[in-house]
């Protein structure tokens, strides 16, 4: 994406989000790309996959249904329980219709922002924590997440969904597999 593509996709963004996800979402980029720089991944697409990853969450349920049939996307049983696991799968369509965006990785991270999976490529663990720890997050803890995202960023991973785990317990709110499987994945111990 070059530069005009960016400032479009940037553009199109902020008018599609209140004011403060956008904040939220530049601090995703922001923190995607030094995350990036750390790891030696892409910069250009961790900032693409920080762009979208919440271009879907203030849609209605009825517009986020319709790009993740556009997106031919399949909601598990619990995804349809909780419409606020939603946006990562009309985000992934929108990325990949309305903007031809074809890379795996990017439109993985995209997908896997929220819930994680226990098999995350790299790109998709950096989106996942950068969602976490960007500048305007603020919880007991998220300091030591942040310091933690750029030493190990599969500890780190666990980290964060560890932290969310313990948060939905503490609120009795339900706890979707994947973000189980995603503790299991990086942080629990096999036997």
């Amino acid at each position: 994406m070059d530069d005009k593509e960016l400032l479009r996709l940037k553009n199109w963004v902020a008018s599609q989000v209140s004011p403060r996800r956008l904040q939220h979402i530049q601090g995703v980029v922001g923190t995607s790309e030094k995350l990036a720089k750390r790891y030696g991944l892409p910069s250009d697409k961790a900032r693409m996959a920080g762009w979208f990853h919440d271009c879907a969450k203030e849609l209605s349920r009825a517009q986020m249904l319709g790009w993740i049939r556009k997106g031919k996307a399949r909601l598990d049983p619990g995804e349809r329980e909780m419409p606020a696991l939603w946006h990562p799968h009309a985000g992934e369509a929108i990325a990949r219709l309305q903007w031809g965006v074809r890379d795996p990785g990017i439109l993985e991270a995209v997908r896997c922002h929220t819930l994680g999976n226990a098999r995350m490529k790299p790109l998709a663990q950096l989106l996942f924590v950068a969602d976490f720890i960007e500048p305007t997050r603020v919880f007991p803890g998220v300091r030591e997440a942040r310091a933690l995202a750029f030493q190990d960023i599969r500890l780190a991973v666990g980290l964060k969904a560890s932290m969310t785990i313990r948060f939905l317990l503490e609120k009795k709110m339900k706890i979707h597999p994947r973000l189980l499987g995603t503790w299991n994945g990086f942080c629990g111990v096999s036997r």
